[in-house]
């Protein structure tokens, strides 16, 4: 997403509405998810990692 260069003696005026609760309950589900989901892809990797380096190891010794 780029940027938008406003005109000469153009002012642009950008109002948001404010959020209801529903919606704003809604995001915090989302969010939520969304953490739970990278926590568990980072579990998963780090345990993917050690045993690449234990089966390496293994294989290396007599």
């Amino acid at each position: 997403m780029g940027l938008i260069r406003e005109p000469k003696n153009v002012d642009f005026i950008i109002e948001s509405e404010p959020w209801t609760n529903e919606e704003l309950k809604l995001l915090r589900e989302i969010m939520k998810k969304q953490r739970e989901r990278k926590a568990k892809l980072k579990l998963r990797l780090t345990k993917k990692s050690r045993t690449k380096t234990q089966t390496s190891k293994s294989a290396k010794m007599p």
